[in-house]
């Protein structure tokens, strides 16, 4: 689902807002995604992945950090309350350190969706442009397969925190692939 872009985003919140109305808006929007993802995925005889990401988050440091993330648990459980087979859906989850506009906080940060993956067994989409630049997306590899049986890879290059959705070949990537060869994880990992 895409989940900005639209009137009820533009202050920058969607599943953590704190209307409720307009959670419900976001809320049905991702469960309408994830019917689609599903048709597709039982069409095409294979699964479709439906990835949640949410530019939900504050340029200044919030008195409140908890209960924004308490109204996106809600808000995600509610998205995937209605379960589809793996073999037509598979719900990924997406954080980021910060976004334009949420530079001092982001409600679905790494770790927030790490637990949340964790908890709710879904997909953990690993987005190489959303980290710090000196971090390695194959070291988180190693680390979140020991626990999740498969993610989500969303490999671009990085440009200042953010992806720029265009994947070139650079030391990065030859890192992630090398990794996913010699720990044998091409079955768990989806691009």
């Amino acid at each position: 689902p895409t989940c900005f872009a639209h009137p009820l985003a533009a202050g920058g919140w969607t599943l953590a807002h704190p209307d409720k109305g307009v959670r419900r808006f976001w809320i049905d929007h991702c469960r309408r995604s994830r019917e689609i993802g599903a048709a597709m995925g039982r069409q095409l005889q294979s699964p479709c992945v439906t990835n949640v990401w949410i530019p939900d988050g504050s340029k200044d440091t919030p008195a409140d950090r908890h209960t924004p993330r308490e109204r996106l648990v809600e808000s995600l459980d509610a998205i995937f309350k209605r379960p589809f087979p793996a073999r037509q859906l598979l719900d990924a989850v997406e954080g980021k350190l910060f976004g334009i506009g949420a530079e001092s906080y982001t409600v679905g940060s790494h770790e927030f969706y790490l637990g949340y993956a964790l908890s709710r067994r879904k997909l953990l989409c690993l987005d190489s442009g959303h980290y710090h630049p000196t971090e390695s997306m194959a070291d988180k590899l190693s680390s979140v397969l020991q626990f999740l049986p498969r993610v989500l890879l969303h490999v671009s290059r990085g440009v200042r925190w953010d992806s720029d959705h265009v994947v070139s070949l650079n030391d990065e990537l030859l890192s992630i692939a090398r990794e996913v060869v010699a720990n044998g994880y091409l079955g768990r990992v989806h691009f």
